[in-house]
Formats: C-alpha cells, structure tokens, sequence
C-alpha cells in the first residue's frame, strides 16, 4: 500500500516534504534513500555541520551550488516552495516550516527531545531514530502526539522497528510470542566494563568514534532497544539486564522457553538478546548466528501448525520455533515509517503500554563523591534494564537522565545508581519532560 499511496502523492505533485535532524551516517543513508523514491523529498537538512548536510545532497545527485544554505526562516522557507533543497544550522527552524514530517537523527536524547516536543507542538509527524530519547520520555511524547493529532514513532529499520514489526505480524497471525531478541555483532566481544580508552586502538582500526563503540559493547545499546521494544509489545525483561545467552539460530529456540522445559526463562513473553555463535578461528559465525538480525521464539500446540512447520523446515521442536532475519537495514528503511506516518497516521512502534521497562545505570568501576558521571558510551556507566515498578520501588534513576550527575557518595564497581547517590542537572528538557511524565500529565 505504501508503494501505491507514494505513486500517487507523485502524480498528483505532492510529495511527502520531509526535514531532518542531523546528516550523520543514519541520516544521510536515509536521506539518499528517499533520494531513490517517488512521492517523497527530504526539503531541508539541519546540521551544525553545514558542508556534510550539503555533502548529503550531493549523494542524492544534486550540484552543492543547488543547495541554499540559511538560517533565515523566511528564505529557508521560500526556497522550499521553488522546490530547493535547503540546508540550515538551526533545527529549531524545521517545525515552523512546510514539512509534513521531522526526522531526528542526532542520538542525542536531549536534542531529541526537544525536536520531538517542538515538532508535536507545530503539528508535525516525527519519526525518532533517537530510541535514547524514546525510553526516558517516549510514553509522554506518544500521549502529546495523539492529542495533537500526529504521529509520534520510533523508525523502522533499526532493531526496535523490525521487531515490532515481526510482533505484529506473528501475534496477529495467533500465536504466542515468547521472547523477542537481537545478537548484535558487537556482543561476539561483550564487555561490560569497556571505555572509550580501552576500545580506542580498536574503534581507530573500524573508522568509528570509540564512545560509539563503547555502547554497543557494554550492551547499554541493546538494554536500550529491547526496553523500548518491551514498552511497545508488553514483552518485559526475565531478569535484570536480561540473559543474553551465547546461541545461534539452532540454540535461541532450546534456550528461550520455560526452565521447567529445559530451557532459562522464568516466565513466557520476554525480550532479550542473544550473544553470536564463533567460528574455530574467533571470528563472527554468520552462518549459525543471527548476527547482526533479531529473532522472535513462537509457541504453539497445535498439532497441524506443529506439521506445518515441520513440513516447512522451520527451525525448532516441541511448540518452540524461531522466527529470524540475519539482517536489518538500519538506514535504508527509515523512510517506511516516514511514510506511515504521513500516509496512514499509523506509527512504526511506540510506547503503547506505557513505561514498562526502565532503563537502569550500573558503575563501571568504583567511583568517588563529587565525581562527574558522563553517560553513554563513556567511562562511568553501563546500562541495565528492568521492569519500571522495580526501578520506581528502587528509587533507580533513568539512564538518560544522568550524564553531567555528580555524585553525592562513593559508590562501588556495579552498583546501580539511585537518585539518592546523585544531583542531576534539572536544566535540561528531558528532565522536564520526565518530571511532567512522572506526574502523570
């Protein structure tokens, strides 16, 4: 339906006028993919960094003499009636312009936060590659665009997308969904004490920042996008943090069911991750890994869906059965959700069910009073995840909220931080979004 829906939007000259937060490498991918589509346009990049939003444009096969550059909400405007790409340093221009929808894609939650909130607040879809952001104050977002009458959502393409997509279509399809995971390649290497000085020899060798890496092998971004998937499924973590098994497409099926039955939940309907599988020689197994996929274990007793699947050669025995994609396209499916958005109001995943799932901070190492805490990807801290009536029983301050903390206390390797052992920096829109949150507003 999006196909037809994009053509027409095509021949009837109006494409879907998109704007977007930041031209790194998730944005730019996305930005030239739409450059690929009929019945939609990326109208304007902001970006402190105006040559590589440019340089954006340029992929897309236009000439950098094209593009306009301002910060001026009235010409920024007029070119994008001509038909000019636009490119500007302040993102607070977007939301009074004439898109339809707003991508955020700077992965910084504060910064998305307030692009979220002013987006809804000039009526605009927004589509949030900021799933930091979504997990600290997502459920109040989805609550404003509703009201507002548009669409809060986080973006398919990345894990938390496809697999809410995969949810939708197996539970509406009846069956049972035990557990919802991804095997991230960087987990092949899990350290959960990892800092940008001890990956920093290997993020030089990959081309990539090393805070970057930093999260991906401390796992705090994957406790991230399964809370953020739990909020939106209902599925919740089995224990703290989550079981995070070594498995592969062969092993996810035995290990993800009952401990009565052999395997290491406690109960049915849980997200987790699963670490890859590696070959003799150390390296990645691609083939017998999920790797860098997600995976969905369903459950069923029927006697004719448990033939069908044998007869199919679907992976599993005795009711257990996974469901799995090795793959997902982070960048290049990003304007799907766009055009959910702007075409059928629908939202690619959301916080439907509210905060069941927080966020939750552990120290990297033993820490002193007054020392600064600097967030994801850094030095101090690691995330966790949890059901949100433990975290709030617990007094457990969100992840997000604690970058630039100073802690009132000593606190040791691996304890998790309350809001007791901190000051948090109230000046921030995230903060205030949260506390209005929290009072339920």
């Amino acid at each position: 339906m999006i196909k037809q829906a994009l053509e027409a939007r095509e021949a009837a000259g109006k494409p879907i006028q998109v704007g977007f937060v930041g031209s790194g490498r998730m944005g730019t991918g996305a930005i030239v993919q739409i450059g690929l589509m009929k019945g939609m346009r990326t109208s304007i990049i902001a970006d402190l960094n105006a040559e590589r939003a440019v340089r954006a444009y340029e992929l897309c096969g236009y000439k950098a003499d094209d593009v306009v550059v301002t910060n001026r909400l009235l010409e920024a405007a007029d070119a994008i009636r001509k038909g000019k790409p636009v490119v500007t340093q302040d993102a607070d221009l977007l939301p009074q312009l004439e898109v339809e929808v707003i991508v955020d894609a700077t992965g910084s939650p504060e910064l998305g936060a307030r692009i979220a909130f002013k987006s809804i607040q000039a009526r605009k879809h927004i589509v949030m590659l900021n799933v930091e952001g979504d997990v600290v104050v997502g459920p109040l977002l989805h609550k404003m665009a509703k009201n507002a009458g548009v669409v809060y959502t986080v973006s398919s393409g990345d894990e938390p997308g496809l697999i809410a997509e995969y949810f939708d279509r197996y539970t509406g399809l009846g069956f049972e969904v035990v557990a919802v995971g991804k095997t991230p390649t960087s987990l092949g290497t899990f350290d959960r004490y990892a800092t940008p000085e001890s990956l920093a020899e290997e993020a030089q060798e990959l081309g990539v920042n090393p805070h970057f890496l930093v999260t991906f092998r401390d796992a705090t971004k994957t406790m991230i996008e399964m809370a953020s998937i739990s909020n939106y499924t209902g599925l919740v973590p089995d224990v703290r943090g989550m079981h995070g098994p070594v498995a592969g497409i062969y092993e996810i099926p035995e290990l993800f069911r009952l401990k009565s039955e052999g395997g290491i939940l406690n109960r049915r309907g849980v997200i987790d991750y699963a670490r890859p599988l590696k070959t003799e020689d150390g390296q990645i197994d691609f083939l017998r890994s999920v790797t860098p996929g997600v995976f969905l274990v369903l459950h069923t007793d029927h006697p004719q869906i448990q033939e069908d699947f044998k007869y199919f050669d679907v992976i599993g025995k005795d009711g257990y059965y996974i469901m799995h994609t090795p793959y997902h396209l982070v960048t290049n499916e990003i304007p799907l959700s766009i055009a959910s958005a702007a075409l059928f109001q629908h939202p690619t995943i959301v916080p439907e069910k509210g905060l069941l799932t927080e966020v939750i901070a552990a120290a990297k190492r033993d820490m002193k009073a007054g020392e600064t805490i600097d967030g994801q990807g850094g030095s101090t801290l690691y995330a966790l995840n949890d059901h949100y009536h433990i975290a709030k029983e617990e007094r457990l301050v969100p992840f997000g909220l604690l970058p630039g903390a100073k802690l009132r206390c000593n606190v040791k390797k691996d304890q998790v931080i309350t809001y007791d052992m901190v000051d948090l920096k109230t000046d921030s829109m995230l903060y205030h979004l949260r506390q209005l949150q929290d009072a339920g507003l």
